[in-house]
Formats: structure tokens, C-alpha cells, sequence
């Protein structure tokens, strides 16, 4: 496997820079708040059924969407215990691309674990990267993403 590092520095500039864009834009801006904070959800929603429907299609994340990332709680247990599959556009990208983020950014992810942990959570990366720049295409009807124009 090549330096999983490298993939996820990728993915967390990209999602970097859509986080920035979403919180410019007042329709992707949440609303009732102190800080700026992008609205995931309000985006998800825009992107609609068709994307998610998409993206299963596609293939590009089977992981994600079957094996979703959990979340871990306070009581440092991962949550659910047993994850679901994926089943929208909204838990696609809430608890899919934004999940696999923030799980790199606080340091759960390339840290050891059971057998094959460093191989998911690479892909679970890779998936969510793939996910990102298709959004970005299919939101802003681009035939290339925003943040990858190559």
C-alpha cells in the first residue's frame, strides 16, 4: 500500500476547500449560529436521491456506503456497535464524507486496530475523496470538480 498519508492530505485540502466554498454561499450557510458553519445537510439535500443513487450506481464507494464509518463517543465505544448500510443522500455525506474527515482530522484513522484497519481506512478515504469531487461536479453541473479542475 502506498503512504495512506498521502491520499488523506489530498481528500482533507479538498474537503478543506468545499467547506469554505459551502459557508460562502448563504444558501449552504447554517443559519441561527455565532460562527460560520457549512451546511452539510442543506447540501446534501440539494444534491438529492439522484446522487446517492449515483454514486451506488458507480460503485466508486461501496465501502462507504456498506460498511459505514462509526463514530466514537465520549465513552471512547464506537457507534452504532453494528453499522447499517447507507440509505440516502443526507447519511452520505453527514455520515459518510464528513464522518471520514473528521475521524482523520481527530486522529482515529492510521492508528492501528485490528487486521485490515489500515486498508479500510484507506479506502474509506478514497471513497469519500471519490465522493467529494463527484458532488462537486454534480452540484455545480461541472465536468470537472472545483477543487481538482486536472
Amino acid at each position: 500500500m502506498d503512504n495512506p498519508h498521502t491520499a488523506a492530505t489530498k481528500f482533507a485540502a479538498d474537503f478543506g476547500a468545499m467547506e469554505y466554498a459551502l459557508k460562502r454561499m448563504p444558501k449552504y450557510r447554517r443559519k441561527n449560529r455565532a460562527i460560520a458553519e457549512a451546511d452539510w445537510d442543506a447540501f446534501a439535500r440539494d444534491l438529492g436521491q439522484e446522487f446517492f443513487d449515483h454514486v451506488v450506481k458507480s460503485g466508486t464507494a461501496k465501502t462507504l456506503v456498506g460498511e459505514p464509518p462509526r463514530r466514537l463517543l465520549a465513552d471512547m465505544q464506537w457507534d452504532p456497535p453494528n453499522p447499517v448500510p447507507l440509505s440516502n443522500v443526507s447519511q452520505l455525506m453527514v455520515n459518510g464524507v464528513c464522518r471520514v474527515r473528521n475521524s482523520y482530522f481527530h486522529g482515529e484513522k492510521f492508528t492501528g486496530g485490528p487486521a485490515g484497519q489500515w486498508e479500510r481506512d484507506a479506502k474509506l478515504i478514497e471513497e469519500a475523496h471519490a465522493v467529494l469531487k463527484e458532488a462537486q461536479k454534480f452540484a455545480f453541473n461541472q465536468p470537472r470538480s472545483v477543487v481538482d479542475p486536472a
